[in-house]
């Protein structure tokens, strides 16, 4: 055993308690799950049933200023035509201030406005699925007519989704 001198011992014994405070925090922190984020959306699966992720990702919305369109219930719609789906919502969204600087612009938008999250509940685990505005915009932007206030629209509709989407992995909101 190394000596040490014993002001560094008692502190030890600090550091040792803080540290043991922030194992359960670091083990959540390494559970938590990830945002899987490709060139056409993102994704994450989280360990909980699909209403109370619904709320979540609603409240998160709307205190961003995405106005909630429609939230859809395709399982309750299958069901009523005699097919057994697996729990599956749709929630379109949209800061319509920002689309309609992009409407404005290029009309084409509306094809793929408003915006989708869409849920799937497996086992107790609801995966969130996620059309990226980037990609959209990747599309919109052979448009001449659309400007840069345009697509920093577009940019930050594709942050704001992001950021909720890691919000909601981490267990935050």
């Amino acid at each position: 055993m190394i000596a040490m001198p014993k002001k560094m011992v008692r502190g030890s014994g600090v550091i040792l308690a803080v540290a043991l405070t922030m194992l359960p925090a670091m083990a959540e922190c390494a559970a938590a799950a990830e945002v899987v984020v490709t060139k056409v959306k993102y994704e994450v699966s989280v360990d909980d049933k699909l209403p109370a992720v619904r709320d979540l990702l609603i409240s998160a919305l709307e205190s961003r200023n995405y106005a909630i369109i429609n939230v859809l219930n395709v399982q309750e719609g299958l069901k009523a035509r005699g097919i057994d789906a697996p729990s599956l919502q749709l929630i379109e969204f949209c800061n319509l201030t920002l689309a309609y600087t992009v409407t404005s612009q290029v009309p084409d938008f509306e094809m793929f406005a408003p915006c989708r999250i869409a849920l799937i509940e497996k086992d107790g685990k609801t995966s969130v699925r996620v059309l990226r505005p980037a990609f959209v915009l990747s599309i919109l932007s052979a448009n001449p007519k659309l400007s840069a206030e345009g697509k920093a629209a577009m940019e930050k509709f594709d942050r704001d989704v992001k950021d909720i989407l890691n919000e909601l992995a981490k267990g935050g909101f």
